[in-house]
């Protein structure tokens, strides 16, 4: 029996947005495999697959995924924990990994993929998207993405400074995933040309941290690392 992987988007963090289909696939899985960044911490994706599924706790299994630059690194304690996990995973058809945003961008999906089929190349596939941060970080600032021929570019604040301020010029509008983890964004921006809007939404969707700043203020104090933000010429 082929073991399928089953890598699925939930949304950006509210329970409220996950797909029909993303839930049905976690609820027929026979394993779950669940990110977290640090020892011992929950995910917000195990959380979500657990506001709907309390049923399924016993069946997730923990994997660190952790946050260092170090490719090769990161690769070799993800291979090392899935290997100590072989005889479970090649027991389980269907392997359901969640990912928070959507399952086709900036996933750690695209990591745990590359590692398991170290393990097993005839491992099988299947995606299911979800709903992008920077479409709820729009949905809550109530204002259109791009309209007509205008060009939105999709900008990860871990970039060159200079990748940024040039695509940042080239676009009619923008969103700028992780903008803290650039020391220099508020120069970056302001030398890239002029801009009409500019708003940062952190923690969107999460109504008791969720906070919408403009303009101005949208430039100050950015050092959350769940914050978006949003630009248009």
């Amino acid at each position: 029996m082929k073991n399928l992987l089953i890598i699925a988007g939930l949304g950006p963090g509210s329970p409220e947005l996950i797909t029909l289909e993303a839930l049905n696939a976690a609820r027929e899985a026979d394993l779950i495999i669940v990110p977290r960044s640090h020892e011992n911490s929950q995910g917000l994706a195990e959380k979500i697959i657990l506001h709907h599924l309390p049923e399924k706790e016993s069946g997730i299994v923990k994997i660190l995924f952790p946050m260092i630059h170090d490719s090769l690194r990161r690769d070799e304690i993800i291979l090392t924990q899935l290997e100590n996990l072989l005889t479970k995973i090649e027991e389980s058809g269907k392997i359901f990994f969640p990912v928070i945003g959507d399952s086709m961008l900036y996933s750690t999906g695209a990591y745990l993929l590359d590692s398991l089929r170290k393990l097993d190349v005839n491992l099988e596939c299947r995606f299911i998207p979800g709903i992008s941060a920077h479409s709820l970080a729009a949905s809550c600032a109530k204002r259109f993405l791009a309209m007509s021929d205008e060009a939105l570019a999709i900008i990860p604040g871990t970039a060159d400074s200079l990748k940024i301020q040039r695509m940042l010029e080239l676009a009619d509008s923008a969103a700028i995933y992780k903008p803290s983890a650039c020391h220099d964004i508020q120069s970056i921006i302001r030398q890239s040309g002029s801009f009409r809007k500019i708003i940062r939404i952190d923690h969107a969707g999460v109504p008791e941290l969720e906070r919408i700043y403009e303009d101005d203020k949208a430039l100050e104090d950015i050092n959350n690392y769940l914050s978006i933000i949003l630009l248009w010429r």
